[in-house]
């Protein structure tokens, strides 16, 4: 078995990866990979895309006899429509993992058969109630590879889920105790505005990145919702409240499964996994993720 975590570098919540690899550890899996695109990170990658767009609205615009200066260019960000930051910072380099792994087994003599494990669920978006349980992964099978996706809990709702992290002991981010209902880009196109709020008060440096990238390419970062105003809407809750609170560890899981089964769970961990110090050090950070971007085959 082997945990892949696709690192997303700068735009990601911090201490991600720390938390995935222990994760990792503390269920058993002693194989830890770390994938990560190369090159520029999704701000980079949207600035350049926007510059190829621009150069091809005004091409077309000069062929069809305009003024290219007027020349309407289409959007430069990721969206629900055109989520090319999935392939370009995760799929993509998970991919390589699998063809180091199909050439690690290659004394097998046939093709490799890989189980991805992925934890969507359907009860996250109507994108991913469409998704089936099980399915041929055909854009990364190839004839050296059958590459099989596996959605375990797909079907969980969010109370199993966090039933399940109370049994397992195993540790989760404490940025979902800070507020946020799900977790990987700190500012994901598809995130909720209480989530993008509240990444823009605990990471007000890489909100005020994206609203730069804003500028430059003309457009909102998310329809409707523009990375300024999400600024402006953390302002606003910070002149009322103050700093951001770090509400106890367990607050999350409190919510949804109660006070009782969280201070066991609580207990557990400490006397199994001996994990204070370490969670105390990761509610330090400013935030981090499980699931999303971490892969187990």
């Amino acid at each position: 078995m082997v945990v892949v975590h696709a690192d997303l570098g700068r735009v990601e919540w911090a201490s991600t990866r720390e938390l995935a690899e222990l994760q990792a550890r503390l269920a058993g899996v002693p194989r830890f990979e770390v994938v990560q695109a190369k090159g520029a990170d999704l701000l980079d990658r949207v600035e350049i895309r926007y510059g190829k767009l621009r150069a091809k609205a005004k091409e077309e615009a000069r062929e069809r006899g305009e003024d290219p200066s007027t020349a309407k260019v289409a959007p430069a960000w990721p969206s629900s429509s055109a989520r090319w930051c999935t392939p370009d910072a995760k799929r993509g380099p998970i991919r390589t993992l699998y063809t180091r792994l199909t050439a690690e087994l290659a004394h097998l003599g046939r093709p490799v058969r890989i189980l991805e494990c992925i934890g969507q669920r359907a009860a996250e978006s109507r994108q991913r109630a469409k998704l089936a349980g099980v399915e041929i992964n055909r854009q990364a099978s190839n004839g050296k590879r059958h590459i099989t996706t596996w959605r375990p809990i797909h079907g969980w709702s969010d109370r199993r889920v966090w039933r399940e992290i109370a049994r397992s002991r195993l540790p989760y981010h404490p940025a979902y105790d800070w507020g946020n209902r799900r977790l990987s880009c700190v500012f994901c196109v598809l995130g909720c505005t209480s989530d993008l709020v509240n990444g823009a008060r605990r990471v007000p440096e890489l909100a005020a990145a994206y609203a730069r990238v804003e500028i430059t390419v003309g457009a909102d970062f998310k329809a409707g919702l523009s990375m300024r105003e999400i600024i402006r809407r953390a302002q606003v809750l910070e002149a009322a409240e103050g700093p951001a609170a770090r509400p106890p560890a367990g607050t999350a899981m409190a919510a949804i499964v109660g006070q009782a089964v969280t201070a066991k769970y609580r207990r557990r961990q400490a006397a199994v996994y001996g994990l204070g110090g370490l969670i105390s050090r990761l509610r330090r950070s400013e935030g981090g993720s499980h699931h999303t971007n971490t892969h187990y085959y």
